[in-house]
């Protein structure tokens, strides 16, 4: 695969704490397969704080970065993206009356937020929207949540080896897979029931955990994040071994379906592709790095395309400045070039959405 230099679109918002190198390449037939499948990528970073899309026009890559406080789990619909940062969660409706406010004959789709709700601190990881509305990974308390308008989060299931709800972030619960509508599998560091124990336990401790049957289907996993049940499968980034796996419930295999060069993270489908997280490695608060960490000499960060059929690595972007942590991935299926506006954003305050006078005498 050749090379592309990108040049990403750059964020002017003067409130961001630092001014971040933002450049990457890409393989030369990524903006192919973005604009072939009409398809654009969600991703977040929280080391940079910064949403962005990875967008085409058929020649080349851009990437559009947009500033928020820690960036974590996301949720898109064509219709929708749901995000959720440091402390709140964010919603962000399709309004494409806005593309005639915008500079950019390229934009197909605009998100313009719609409504926030504070959680509060509670170390928000992924979220996805079930037969309860929207389904938070609540890490500091250890515990599955929905949201509701009177709470700062409802809590829904916590594992078994959980004595209470506390903001101790005991076990590291990171991941969640949603299959028929309801949470089905998640992701721990370890089985601990003491504050911040993952931290300096021993990394070979994270489980796979089926929530209906209560079964630790792994317990010797290292670091695993972003559990995603997919045409029967499950698929689970073990992030220590820079490694996507894949379990079949049926028959309990587990096999490897791809190991990169860095930290696996954050991961989504389309057709016969997978669109998986890359992020370097790094020596944090953790007293004992991870095992990729100690056998690379150089860690990528980027989003890797890999070939479900045959685990072919088929494409690649790759950061090469500061964006060093990838979190979340997610396919805008349908959107090439989608643009989003910031709630401070002058011409949010210009786009409205309201029903028809009618609307009132019918509800």
């Amino acid at each position: 695969m050749d090379q592309q230099t990108v040049l990403p679109e750059q964020d002017h918002d003067k409130s961001a704490i630092d001014e971040l190198d933002f450049s990457c390449h890409s393989s030369g037939n990524f903006p192919g397969i973005l604009a072939g499948l009409k398809l654009s990528l969600v991703v977040t970073s929280y080391q940079a704080h910064r949403l962005f899309f990875v967008r085409s026009n058929g020649i080349q890559i851009d990437v559009n970065f947009k500033n928020f406080v820690r960036p974590m789990g996301i949720s898109v619909t064509p219709q929708q993206i749901t995000l959720g940062t440091l402390n709140q969660v964010w919603r962000f409706r399709r309004s494409d009356d806005a593309l005639a406010l915008l500079d950019d004959p390229h934009a197909d789709a605009c998100y313009v937020a719609s409504a926030c709700h504070t959680t509060g601190l509670i170390n928000i990881h992924d979220i996805a929207y079930g037969n309860k509305g929207l389904w938070v990974t609540n890490s500091a308390f250890s515990c599955l949540a929905t949201l509701e308008p009177d709470y700062s989060f409802v809590p829904r299931w916590k594992p078994d080896f959980i004595s209470a709800l506390a903001p101790e972030d005991r076990c590291h619960l990171n991941g969640m897979a949603l299959l028929d509508g309801e949470p089905a599998y998640v992701t721990t560091f370890n089985q601990s029931d003491t504050a911040r124990s993952w931290r300096d336990g021993a990394k070979d401790q994270g489980t796979l955990i089926n929530i209906k049957t209560g079964e630790q289907i792994f317990s010797n996993l290292t670091m695993p994040h972003s559990p995603r049940c997919y045409n029967g499968y499950v698929y689970f980034c073990e992030s220590g071994h820079g490694l996507v796996r894949r379990y079949d419930p049926r028959t309990n295999e587990v096999v490897d379906v791809v190991k990169l060069a860095g930290f696996t993270r954050g991961m989504d489908f389309f057709g016969p592709l997978m669109f998986v997280g890359l992020s370097k490695t790094r020596f944090s608060s953790v007293a004992e790095p991870a095992p990729i960490a100690q056998q690379l000499e150089e860690s990528q960060s980027g989003i890797w395309c890999i070939n479900l059929t045959d685990h072919s690595v088929v494409g690649f972007v790759r950061f090469e400045g500061n964006i060093d942590q990838i979190y979340d991935v997610a396919v805008l299926s349908g959107v090439m070039y989608p643009e989003l506006l910031l709630p401070d954003d002058e011409l949010s305050m210009s786009v409205f959405n309201f029903p028809p006078l009618s609307y009132a005498s019918e509800n």
